[in-house]
């Protein structure tokens, strides 16, 4: 795949979704974006919502971005890092990552977050809401704007 410049445009939403899988898409942005001759910006895998997908994968950060590198496109990630990823478990993981609260965010992953955002973002915000605004201009670092 060609690598992207994340910082001219945002990755794909989070609740876009590959083979029935939320977040996929939005990563294998974010891998692009990581190959020589990308730009990621602000953007990054492994840690927060896409640490949880990797987990269910059985993959990692590095792996998977050798697998986006190597890849023509889309569909042949998804079959790479897909093959053991039934139906319901792709369904309790959206389910999962759809209602994440800004609360849901671990501890040890919070001063990250907050040295992006402030501490002030309110916990009740949906986390894919947030990125969304984030991705739109909409959230200044170091302090969140209201929706």
């Amino acid at each position: 795949m060609d690598p992207l410049d994340l910082t001219q445009a945002p990755p794909r939403s989070p609740r876009a979704t590959l083979r029935g899988l939320c977040m996929l898409p939005r990563m294998i942005d974010i891998a692009r974006a990581q190959l020589p001759g990308g730009r990621a910006g602000q953007y990054q895998i492994g840690v927060g919502f896409s640490g949880m997908v990797f987990y269910k994968l059985g993959l990692g950060a590095p792996e998977f971005r050798a697998i986006v590198a190597a890849a023509p496109d889309d569909g042949a990630v998804a079959e790479k890092v897909m093959p053991g990823l039934d139906e319901p478990t792709s369904l309790r993981l959206n389910a999962r990552l759809e209602g994440a609260r800004v609360a849901d965010i671990p501890p040890d992953l919070r001063p990250i977050f907050e040295s992006f955002y402030g501490p002030n973002v309110p916990v009740e915000r949906n986390m894919f809401d947030f990125l969304e605004d984030d991705d739109a201009g909409k959230i200044a670092s170091g302090a969140a704007k209201a929706p």
